[in-house]
């Protein structure tokens, strides 16, 4: 049983808890340390002769406010990563997360970044296991969406739960990374890649542009400070169209590709040179999908951008990277090309190279 009232700054509960129950003071302190979203303080009072635990709340929005307006897919994913992310705290610190409250009236929402406050009850007492399930449905049957994007998004994560009867954090967890960091590329994905590079390029030439001009993108933030990169599927080259001499329908995509040794990027953290040889070349630091794997830099995301080669012109193209791509100092961005010329450095998060076409 809890009160709750709203003050001029903060919310504040009470939860009244029997006296044979016991607090576990080893868990107030870890849910009292700051974690991926979690601002509450929680500490054991006495109430007009009641044990209770207090929560303080800094001044949100509650969830069931939140879902007046209409949800974006953004706002949907941002939401169901901050509540995963900080299970996978709780479970990392052997912190049971049947004690988590998954009920919407107990949640509140930072609009700054979308991270959901949550309650956690540290105390000595077997709770009913975590029912991920029935609240995303519930979450999602409440939502009034933006778009098809967000509606889609929704059936996607109703989608999830029909197919996986047994729920496991972690794979979830790894779910809705994949859907946040949205960096697993399709086939016809790359296709558009080369095509939008194609007819940018296409549209320089017939504008009779003659000096090669980076231009200034605009300013984007990122709306979550802690993160965790995802699988990819690994796409063959067959997969996104290219030559391989076996198939006549296959469409060569850059046509000297083959015939034509490409630039190299030098890393100026280690001094490597990496020489681009494929028509769409991707760099990253997974395991699968990449051309160019960084291997010991985790700011760097999984398929983190793209080199693509239009007819010998260079351009480079972040992938809704969570750190940002940055091209002469100036962040990318997400979708848009950038011409790479001699000598130019642009950074994947902070891991620096140098485009040398020779």
């Amino acid at each position: 049983m809890s009160d709750k009232m709203y003050l001029c700054d903060e919310y504040k509960l009470y939860f009244k808890i029997e006296d044979d129950v016991d607090v576990l003071h080893n868990e107030v302190e870890l849910y009292n340390a700051p974690f991926v979203g979690n601002n509450a303080f929680c500490h054991e009072e006495y109430i007009d002769g009641q044990r209770a635990l207090t929560y303080s709340i800094p001044a949100m929005t509650t969830m069931n406010q939140f879902l007046t307006k209409k949800i974006h897919k953004d706002e949907l994913v941002d939401i169901v990563f901050s509540i995963a992310d900080q299970l996978m705290y709780l479970k990392a610190n052997d912190m049971s997360i049947g004690k988590v409250i998954l009920n919407k009236g107990y949640m509140y929402i930072d609009f700054d970044n979308m991270a959901v406050q949550l309650i956690f009850l540290p105390i000595d007492k077997p709770m009913d296991r975590c029912n991920m399930e029935k609240f995303i449905r519930d979450l999602i049957s409440n939502m009034n969406f933006a778009n098809k994007k967000a509606s889609d998004t929704g059936y996607e994560l109703i989608k999830y739960f029909d197919h996986n009867p047994t729920f496991y954090l972690s794979e979830f967890y790894k779910f809705i990374t994949d859907i946040k960091n949205d960096n697993i590329a399709h086939p016809e994905d790359e296709r558009e890649l080369m095509k939008s590079a194609m007819s940018a390029a296409g549209a320089a030439i017939q504008a009779g542009m003659t000096n090669i001009e980076v231009p200034e993108p605009q300013h984007t933030t990122t709306t979550s400070s802690f993160k965790l990169a995802k699988e990819v599927k690994d796409f063959s080259s067959n997969d996104i169209g290219f030559d391989d001499g076996q198939d006549e329908s296959t469409t060569v995509l850059t046509a000297n590709s083959k015939t034509k040794a490409g630039p190299v990027i030098v890393r100026t953290r280690t001094g490597e040179r990496i020489r681009i040889d494929k028509p769409i070349f991707c760099i990253g630091k997974s395991t699968q999908g990449v051309d160019y794997q960084v291997t010991d830099n985790n700011s760097v995301s999984r398929r983190h951008a793209y080199i693509i080669n239009v007819n010998g012109v260079y351009y480079l193209r972040d992938n809704k990277s969570t750190n940002h791509t940055y091209l002469g100092g100036k962040i990318i961005s997400s979708g848009t090309d950038m011409m790479l010329i001699d000598g130019i450095r642009f950074k994947l998060a902070n891991e620096e190279f140098t485009f040398k076409e020779k």
